[in-house]
């Protein structure tokens, strides 16, 4: 009984950790990039997508009360995306926070097809061992991962059009129901999504539902950490400690002219 409340707290260890990872991430982004904090978050968002490649094939399962609950690794940490996406979205705005989701998928896709390459690569036959750890390291199974990325993207997308639908109906006042609707939406659409692509005719109709209430659940806490950082930060901004600068983001002028005694 005792590990299984050890596994839980490691769990929630876990998804904790990388909020704040991510929370941290957002905070060094607003105090150091100014107004190219929004860079600083889509990369960030970037990596966590990598990271989220990488954990696809780790299964996780928590015991409790007799029943077992199975999950994958990315699960506990996709959450964090949520924080980063509803920070696009409430400080930078519909337009910036659908591209960055685009980014992400792509950011997904080219990393996957890369590592396809690297695998492929020939190696010394004395260093088998090596390349077989390396293999081992960088297990992606695909249809797992393929699902991962498609559910990723459609999420993402549809909890930006979410959070915009509410805010265009709330204007500027309950953020949290802006949050709490985008991250409600896109957790069951995730959670159903992915599942069924990844698990579906593999493992049984219950495993896939204990499969995806577990992910409902794990996300449902981290939504927790993210209203109380998203007003914490709101907070700051208000009262001028944490803010963009006023100078916009413009990409350098191209001149269409050639310099004084120089052909066109």
């Amino acid at each position: 009984m005792l590990s299984d409340w050890v596994g839980l707290v490691w769990i929630v260890g876990t998804i904790f950790a990388s909020f704040a990872a991510v929370g941290i991430g957002i905070l060094m982004a607003e105090m150091f990039g100014r107004q190219y904090a929004v860079l600083w978050v889509v990369g960030i968002q970037g990596a966590f997508q990598i990271f989220i490649s990488f954990t696809s094939a780790q299964f996780v399962s928590l015991v409790l009360g007799g029943v077992t609950f199975i999950t994958i690794a990315g699960s506990l940490v996709y959450p964090t995306l949520e924080l980063g996406q509803n920070y696009l979205s409430e400080f930078y705005g519909f337009e910036i926070s659908r591209t960055s989701v685009h980014a992400q998928m792509l950011c997904r896709i080219m990393t996957s097809i890369l590592l396809l390459f690297l695998f492929l690569l020939p190696f010394p036959s004395h260093f088998e061992q090596s390349h077989s750890a390396f293999l081992s390291l960088n297990k992606i199974v695909p249809r797992i991962a393929v699902a991962s990325i498609i559910a990723t993207w459609i999420t993402g997308l549809v909890m930006v059009y979410v959070y915009d639908a509410v805010r265009n109906l709330t204007g500027d006042r309950k953020m949290w129901l802006r949050a709490v609707s985008a991250n409600v939406v896109s957790m069951a659409v995730n959670s159903v999504l992915f599942v069924i692509m990844a698990f579906a005719g593999v493992v049984s109709a219950s495993v896939l539902v204990n499969m995806i209430l577990i992910q409902i659940l794990f996300k449902f806490i981290d939504s927790f950490f993210e209203l109380g950082f998203l007003y914490g930060l709101r907070s700051l901004k208000g009262r001028g400690i944490l803010g963009r600068s006023a100078d916009p983001v413009l990409p350098v002028a191209l001149s269409t002219s050639a310099p004084t005694g120089q052909p066109s």
